[in-house]
């Protein structure tokens, strides 16, 4: 078990290329990703070796921040790239994963998301639930369910990310979905939109 930067391998490739969503108009190609293998501590305590896919250009960051994530023993339930879940963000969210690059769009409108790019890493959705307000039918969607009993932020319930924000930020992904306006992603982290476009992808 290490900590660990490496080229995706041909049957990472392979896995991405068959998952749902997937499609040759993806923004990034394959070849400027990289897997970032972690270790990480579990909700029991015990260490896990698990990987996140990212844009090459920030390979080094993320694996800094999973060391620091490590060394300060934060809870991560699972770190599982997304052709595990065929692509599906609903199931890896369901499943409590954590996880990086997936070519998909946001959900519920016509533009890529950063996932797409590598740009962006989710940290245990169920203690840090997506939530999308329904306007017509005023209620807010929750993702996943089980996320409904950590809405309450000032829980301080193990595996809630607002202890490492600051972490994410000194590293690059200045922006957290849990300080979004339409919208409250609270496992999302990710690079600025800005610094997004000034990289060569």
């Amino acid at each position: 078990m290490d900590f660990s930067v490496t080229d995706l391998s041909k049957e990472r490739r392979h896995g991405i290329m068959r998952c749902e969503g997937w499609s040759d108009d993806c923004p990034v190609s394959l070849d400027i990703l990289k897997e970032v293998n972690v270790l990480h501590k579990d909700f029991s305590g015990a260490t896990k070796q698990g990987s996140v896919i990212v844009l090459n250009e920030i390979a080094d960051a993320t694996l800094k921040i999973f060391k620091r994530l490590f060394e300060i023993e934060f809870p991560i339930s699972k770190a599982i790239p997304i052709d595990y879940y065929n692509g599906s963000d609903v199931d890896s969210m369901n499943d409590n994963n954590s996880s990086g690059f997936n070519c998909r769009k946001i959900m519920d409108k016509d533009k890529w998301s950063s996932h797409s790019y590598g740009t962006a890493i989710d940290i245990n959705p169920t203690q840090n639930p997506y939530v999308l307000i329904d306007h017509k039918k005023a209620e807010a969607l929750i993702y996943p369910k089980k996320g409904t009993m950590f809405l309450n932020r000032g829980l301080h319930e193990k595996g809630m990310v607002e202890p490492i924000v600051e972490i994410f930020s000194q590293y690059g992904f200045t922006e957290w979905g849990g300080n979004w306006i339409d919208r409250l992603d609270y496992h999302h982290f990710q690079i600025s939109w800005e610094e997004i476009e000034k990289m060569s992808l």
